[in-house]
């Protein structure tokens, strides 16, 4: 029994050094930005497009061009920055 529960320790002990290598590895630390980059020009993208939808009633409005160039501005920051993120760890 001792030997039993000696052995399961040792086996998760090793599967967590194992998981730290992978994690804080060069690759490791390439796949969590990359992940934390696609997922959060995701959730702006999302945001920009709540926007467009929250702004839609100025289409027939003198405000509805600057709404879409404040729309259009967003896309593009988030594009050029999520870009130059992945740029910077290498990912493209």
């Amino acid at each position: 029994m001792a030997d039993e529960a000696k052995e399961a320790a040792n086996s998760t002990i090793e599967n967590l050094a194992k998981a730290g290598r992978e994690v804080f590895s060069v690759d490791g630390a390439k796949r969590i930005a990359a992940w934390y980059i696609d997922t959060s020009e995701k959730i702006a993208n999302d945001a920009l497009e709540m926007q467009a939808r929250a702004t839609s009633w100025a289409n027939d409005t003198p405000l509805a061009p600057m709404f879409a160039a404040q729309n259009e501005f967003g896309r593009k920051l988030v594009e050029r920055s999520a870009e130059a993120a992945r740029v910077i760890w290498r990912l493209s």
